[in-house]
């Protein structure tokens, strides 16, 4: 599903690497959690997958095309239709319901409406599943997102990363802000939610108490080093 190809990324003006990976594989439907100190890159990472970085050396192939190469504009379009993205601080608009906040997470993709009209299901009706399944009632899916618990809009904001079926779901410590025990339940229901779907995750957290939960963990600073990690 994901594979990474002797990656390089500098910043502007900096002569130091911030990343060096020779290689990473994620396989479809696959669970990995990948730490590291802050600073380290994680972000920048997340970044270069979901193409909002230019990938300046090596090759990042997602669902069997070479990302990136591919124009800035093309990426973004790749990204709408192929990840699905999790963000630390949610990223939600404030003044609309969760239900218009999920459908969001199609507007930009004529494959991802596709993915649902083939099951013969309007964007709006795809969204109340997806929440009623990460545990948002019908009365609250109608609220104003303002209005939610913290626990609640990270459960919208993981709705509107599966809506359309992207085959590789992103989180940049999503789960920053809740207890331990919201953590784990959080992190199951994400799993339930990417079995319906086949999707690879990649969750990325400074929080190493969570990894024995995923299929998989792999340390940044050990990828950077060339550590087996196919």
């Amino acid at each position: 599903m994901l594979t990474i190809s002797q990656l390089q990324f500098t910043w502007p003006k900096s002569s130091t690497p911030v990343l060096t990976i020779p290689k990473l594989h994620i396989a479809l439907g696959e669970h990995v959690f990948l730490h590291g100190p802050s600073g380290s890159g994680k972000s920048t990472l997340l970044g270069l997958i979901a193409g909002t970085l230019d990938c300046q050396q090596g090759e990042i192939e997602i669902a069997g095309t070479n990302a990136s190469a591919l124009s800035r504009g093309q990426r973004d379009k790749f990204r709408a239709d192929h990840i699905g993205t999790i963000f630390q601080n949610f990223n939600l608009l404030p003044y609309l319901s969760p239900v218009e906040n999920v459908t969001l997470g199609c507007e930009f993709s004529k494959k991802r409406r596709q993915n649902i009209s083939s099951q013969n299901k309007s964007l709006e009706q795809e969204a109340k599943l997806l929440l009623s399944d990460l545990g948002i009632d019908e009365h609250t899916q109608q609220r104003s997102v303002a209005e939610l618990s913290i626990g609640q809009q990270q459960r919208v904001a993981a709705a509107r990363a599966f809506i359309g079926r992207p085959e590789i779901i992103i989180a940049d410590e999503p789960t920053s802000a809740l207890d331990a025990d919201s953590r784990d339940g959080f992190i199951k229901l994400l799993f339930s939610q990417a079995a319906v779907y086949s999707a690879s995750i990649l969750f990325v957290s400074h929080d190493k108490s969570l990894a024995p939960l995923f299929d998989r963990q792999i340390s940044l600073p050990d990828l950077q080093q060339g550590a087996s990690l196919c």
